[in-house]
């Protein structure tokens, strides 16, 4: 999700806003899950990866950088980042050969 804080949301509220603002951020993030799901499921090894961390299926989630204040330092979000960022750099020079 976007950086959004307490005061934001009050402004967008008083602006009748909110609601519009949650239903754009959740088509946003549900076009980029879709999107990391087809770049990784295009390897099958990426996707063996994905099942040696118990998450195939995959829905392209990654959970966020922070999480109740916190740094979230989960491994299978490490791990999640490492095989997006491998199906992005494949595809990547995919299209430069091409």
């Amino acid at each position: 999700m976007t950086d959004i804080d307490v005061r934001d949301i009050a402004a967008l509220r008083a602006q009748g806003s909110l609601g519009e603002f949650l239903r754009h951020t959740r088509e946003q993030e549900a076009i980029a899950n879709t999107q990391r799901k087809r770049l990784a499921y295009r390897h099958p090894d990426l996707v063996d990866q994905l099942r040696l961390i118990g998450q195939d299926p995959w829905n392209g989630r990654i959970p966020p950088a922070e999480w109740g204040g916190a740094i979230n330092t989960s491994p299978i979000r490490a791990q999640l980042l490492a095989i997006v960022v491998e199906a992005e750099k494949r595809t990547s020079q995919q299209q430069a050969a091409a």
